[in-house]
């Protein structure tokens, strides 16, 4: 069996994630903005424009959301890298070291959300505390983060 990635690379992993996924939000939000500097300040007080820039803000964030979500579990699903993991050489397993299901990674993804507590600080006191080094995510979907 391989052996479990270390804490280190794992941050390092997800920073990259992070900053990545940064990245595309930011492209995707460009015309949400440009939308926004274009209301003047007397257009917020017109309850159809205000109405229309609160259900942008909701398409963004339900955009965001999903993205997020897709990204994780897609490429975890696939491969069990993210190209943050790939760039430090982990990969995520199932426990007894078969390659991991898009229901697997979909899991890990959506417990993200508790992992991800405080900046992964959850996720890191859970890690340093599990026996098999594993995060609420890995728990419940029984995988575990690797050395590549």
């Amino acid at each position: 069996m391989a052996e479990n990635a270390d804490v280190i690379n794992r941050v390092v992993a997800i920073i990259v994630d992070t900053i990545i996924l940064a990245i595309v939000m930011v492209v995707l939000s460009l015309p949400l903005g440009m939308q926004a500097m274009m209301m003047n300040m007397t257009n917020y007080t017109n309850p159809a424009a205000a109405a229309g820039l609160a259900g942008s803000s909701m398409l963004f964030t339900v955009l965001s959301l999903l993205i997020g979500l897709g990204y994780f579990t897609y490429f975890e699903g696939t491969t069990g890298q993210t190209i943050g993991k790939r760039m430090v050489n982990i990969k995520v397993v199932k426990e007894n070291g078969k390659q991991v299901t898009y229901m697997d990674a979909l899991v890990r993804t959506i417990l993200r959300m508790i992992d991800g507590i405080g900046m992964y600080i959850v996720g890191l006191i859970v890690v340093l505390a599990s026996e098999k080094k594993q995060r609420v995510g890995d728990m419940a979907a029984k995988t575990l983060v690797v050395k590549a």
